[in-house]
Formats: structure tokens, C-alpha cells, sequence
């Protein structure tokens, strides 16, 4: 538009010098001068159709170089808003994963210490309840050792109970049979005694017998070397060693039925002394095992 203008003024501007060079032509001046004042202003028309054309053109460039502008300045506006905002996503995300790295990083630490508790925890119980095994042990071995000191008594009281029994019957059974082993001992001395006096009687009787026989016979005239006197003085020598045999036999017998009560009673003890250790062999097994 603003190119347009001078040029339109320096039409005008040959024209109306013209108009005044050739006033004398005046008619023709003025058909030319309105031909080409009418060229002028279709000229000018034309001119201003371009300006108008250019200056809407150049409106419409204007525009939508504005346009374009406020298009790349939105779209700049859009992309640095876009960018911010990718901007705040990455702080925001870095910001989460930071706290997320932080709470992580918080919670390994917080599980790490309670671990570490629970590890020293462990640690602490485990020592306690071998403190508590140790110290139980301790008294398991004490009340074991007790247990067995007061068994190993209560076997030995028992066991000295029992040989003190034992002792006892046999302490007198000894001296039962010291007593009767004194018995028999006398009565043997007694049959001694006894069997001694009768082969002294029968002895006498027999020196008595003998000689009355030989008087007897001396008085009738027999003598002791006839057959009939010596076959008296020889019955009478028989019937008394008979006398004497029997006597023995008898004394035997005595002796024989002392000493066989003597043994029996020897026996029995035994037998009693046995039977009561056997018992208290199984009294003993029975109580203790």
C-alpha cells in the first residue's frame, strides 16, 4: 500500500502538466485529459485493488504469520507446557522413586535392625534356655546324684538289715549247736562213763562167775583143763563178751543217734540259712531292681 501511493501521485501529477503544456488543444486535451484521468482512476482503482489486494494479502500474511506465530508460540507454549509437565512427571516419578528408594532403603534398614533384634533376641533366648538346660542339668545330676546316694543307702541299710538277720540266726544257730554239741559232748561222756562201769561189772561178774565155776568144779574134782570144766569156764567167757558186744552195739546205737541229732541239727541250720538268704536274695531283687 504504501509503494502504490507515489506511483498514483506521479500520474496525477504528468497529467496535469500535460493538461497545462497543451491548453490549446483544450477540447482534445480535455477528452485525453478525461481518458486518462479516467485511465488514472482506473489505474488508481486498479492500484488501489492492488494495494487493497496486497495489503490484504500481505493482511492475510500478516495473519497468518500471526497465525503461525501464536501457532509456534502455542505450540512452544504447548511443548514447554508438555515439557513441564514431562518435567514435573520426571521430578514427580524421580521424587517417588526417590521416596520409593528412600522407603525402601528405610524399610531394608528397619528390617535390618529388626532382624538384628530378632537375631540378638534369638541369641538372648538361646542363651537363656541354655542357661536353663545347664542349670536344670545341673540340678537333674544333683537330684540323680541324690536319688543315688539315698538308693545306694537305703541297698546298703537294707542289704545290712539283712545280714544283720542273717547274722543274728546264725549267731544263734552257733550257739544252739555249741549248746548241743556241749550236750552231746556230755552225754558221750557220759555213755563213755556208763560203758566203761558195765565192762567193769561185767568184768567182775565175769572174775565172780569164774571162780565159783572153778571152785564148783574143784569141790566135785574137776579141773579147769577137763573138757567139761573148760567148756564151762569158756560158755561163761562167751556169754560175757555177748554181754560185752551188746553193750558196745548199744553204745554205738547212743552215740550214733547223739551224733545223727547232732548233724541234723547242723543241717537244719544250713537248710534255715539258705532258705533265709534265698529269701532275702529275692526280698532284696524285688525292692531295689
Amino acid at each position: 500500500m504504501t509503494t502504490a501511493l507515489p506511483l498514483a501521485n506521479s500520474v496525477i501529477g504528468t497529467v496535469r502538466n500535460a493538461s497545462a503544456a497543451s491548453s490549446s488543444a483544450a477540447a482534445q486535451a480535455t477528452a485525453q485529459q478525461a481518458a486518462a484521468q479516467q485511465a488514472a482512476e482506473m489505474e488508481y482503482k486498479r492500484q488501489q485493488a492492488a494495494i487493497q489486494q496486497a495489503a490484504a494479502q500481505q493482511a492475510a500474511q500478516q495473519a497468518a504469520a500471526e497465525f503461525e506465530y501464536k501457532r509456534q508460540q502455542d505450540a512452544a507454549q504447548a511443548a514447554a507446557a508438555q515439557a513441564a509437565l514431562e518435567q514435573k512427571y520426571r521430578e514427580e516419578a524421580a521424587a517417588t522413586e526417590r521416596s520409593a528408594q528412600a522407603a525402601a532403603t528405610s524399610r531394608q534398614q528397619q528390617a535390618q535392625l529388626e532382624a538384628e533384634a530378632q537375631a540378638r533376641q534369638w541369641a538372648h533366648d538361646a542363651e537363656l534356655r541354655q542357661q536353663e538346660q545347664e542349670l536344670q542339668r545341673q540340678k537333674d545330676e544333683t537330684a540323680a546324684a541324690a536319688a543315688a546316694a539315698a538308693r545306694a543307702k537305703e541297698m546298703d541299710d537294707f542289704r545290712g538289715a539283712q545280714e544283720q538277720t542273717l547274722a543274728q540266726l546264725r549267731a544263734g544257730q552257733e550257739e544252739t549247736v555249741r549248746a548241743r554239741e556241749t550236750d552231746a559232748q556230755t552225754q558221750l561222756a557220759q555213755l563213755t562213763a556208763a560203758a566203761d562201769a558195765a565192762e567193769q561189772r561185767r568184768l567182775a561178774a565175769l572174775r565172780q562167775a569164774v571162780s565159783k565155776t572153778r571152785a564148783g568144779l574143784g569141790a566135785r574134782g574137776v579141773t579147769a583143763q577137763d573138757g567139761s570144766g573148760e567148756a564151762i569156764l569158756l560158755g561163761l567167757t562167751n556169754s560175757s563178751e555177748t554181754e560185752r558186744k551188746d553193750a558196745q552195739a548199744t553204745d554205738q546205737l547212743k552215740r550214733a543217734a547223739i551224733q545223727q541229732g547232732l548233724d541234723d541239727a547242723k543241717r537244719r541250720n544250713l537248710l534255715e540259712l539258705s532258705q533265709l538268704a534265698d529269701r532275702q536274695r529275692l526280698e532284696y531283687m524285688s525292692k531295689f531292681f
